[in-house]
C-alpha cells in the first residue's frame, strides 16, 4: 500500500514534552488497541499524573471522526465544557511507516505527528523526527523505537516505559528475527502480530504474487512466528503478562488458530487477548497489579452491531 497523500504535508507544530514529570501520582500505564488489521490500525497508550496525562496515539488508520468516536467510547474526556476533550487531549501521533492502514487519516487530526525520516520521505509527511535505538520523552513516557523488517521505507514497533512497567507493539514485521526479539523482552504487555496462518494463506484467495509478499522476510508475521518470537522472550527471561494478538487477516487466519500458537508457547498462566477490526479490551498496569477492561459495548440503533471490543470472528 503507498502512503495516503492526505497525510503529506502537515502543517501541525510539534508540541514540547518538558513539563515536570511528577512520578509519585502517576496514573497506570493503559494501552488500548482501538482497531487492528488492513481496515485500519490505531493504538491508545496514556500515563503519568492524574491531573496532566500523556496521551499518545499510534497510527491513524481510520477516519478521524472514526477513531474520535472510539476514544470517547475508550474512555476519553466527551464533556464540552472540558478544556480538552476527545482526539483534542492528545498530545501527539506517532506513525509506525507509510503504509494506508497505518497513515491514514494522520494529516487530518490536528495532532504533531512522529515518524522516522524514511516514512517522512516515502509519504511526503512533514512531523518531527524520530530513529531507531533512541528514546524519545513524551512527558511521563519514553518511546523506544524499534527497527523492523517490513517492506516499506523505515517500519518500527514501539516499546513504551513510564518508570514502571512496559509496553510494546511489535507489528508489521516480516519475519522473526532474533534481534527483534531481543528488543521486546521484559515487555509487560505486548502487541504482537499474528497475520496469518501459512496454510490458510497458501489456499486462500490472494493472487501468488500477494502471497509471496505476504510471507516474504519482508512481509508479516505467521501465527508459528509469532509464537517464535515468544519463545525467543521467554528464553531471555520473562513472558509478556498479557499479549495481544494483532493485524489478523480475514482472509488467511483465525483468531481461534492465532490464539492456540501463542497459548501452545505461553501457557495459561499469560492472558491472551485477539484484537479484531473493532479493538481490544483495554490493558492497563498499576503498581504491578494488571487490569483487563471490558467496557460493556454501546447499544445498537438496530439490528445487531458489534462491540468496540469485541474480536470479530475470521473466516477461514
Amino acid at each position: 500500500m503507498s502512503g495516503s497523500a492526505a497525510a503529506r504535508r502537515s502543517s501541525n507544530r510539534p508540541r514540547r514534552f518538558s513539563r515536570p514529570v511528577a512520578f509519585g501520582i502517576r496514573e497506570s500505564l493503559r494501552l488500548i488497541v482501538l482497531g487492528s488489521g488492513s481496515t485500519g490500525n490505531v493504538t491508545y497508550v496514556e500515563s503519568g499524573p492524574a491531573n496532566a496525562p500523556t496521551r499518545l496515539l499510534i497510527d491513524a488508520g481510520l477516519a478521524r471522526a472514526e477513531i474520535d468516536g472510539r476514544l470517547v467510547r475508550a474512555g476519553l474526556p466527551d464533556d464540552p465544557h472540558q478544556r480538552r476533550a476527545r482526539l483534542a487531549a492528545v498530545d501527539a501521533l506517532i506513525v509506525t511507516h507509510e503504509h494506508d492502514d497505518h497513515l491514514g487519516s494522520a494529516a487530518t487530526l490536528g495532532l504533531p505527528i512522529w515518524a522516522t525520516g524514511g516514512t517522512q520521505r516515502a509519504a511526503d509527511l512533514a512531523s518531527e523526527t524520530l530513529y531507531a535505538g533512541r528514546a524519545q520523552r513524551f512527558g511521563a513516557i519514553s518511546v523506544e523505537p524499534i527497527a523492523l523488517p517490513h517492506d516499506a521505507a523505515e517500519t518500527i514497533g514501539l516499546v513504551f516505559d513510564d518508570g514502571a512497567c512496559r509496553m510494546g507493539i511489535l507489528t508489521d514485521c516480516g519475519h522473526d528475527a532474533e534481534e527483534v526479539a531481543a528488543q521486546f523482552a521484559g515487555c509487560d504487555v505486548l502487541v504482537l502480530e499474528t497475520n496469518h496462518d501459512l496454510s490458510l494463506l497458501r489456499r486462500g484467495p490472494y493472487p501468488p504474487s500477494i502471497k509471496r509478499r505476504i510471507a516474504s522476510d519482508q512481509g508479516h508475521l505467521s501465527n508459528a512466528q509469532a509464537a517464535s518470537i515468544l519463545a525467543q522472550i521467554a528464553r531471555r527471561g520473562r513472558l509478556p503478562r498479557v499479549i495481544i494478538a494483532a493485524h489478523l487477516s480475514v482472509a488467511n487466519n483465525d483468531p481461534r488458530v492465532a490464539r492456540r500458537a501463542l497459548v501452545e508457547v505461553a501457557g495459561p498462566e499469560v492472558e491472551i487477548l485477539v484484537a479484531g477490526p473493532l479493538g481490544a479490551p483495554a490493558v492497563t498496569l498499576s503498581d504491578g497489579h494488571l487490569t483487563v477492561e471490558r467496557p460493556p459495548a454501546p447499544p445498537p440503533p438496530r439490528g445487531s452491531q458489534l462491540s468496540l471490543f469485541e474480536p470479530v470472528p475470521e473466516p477461514r
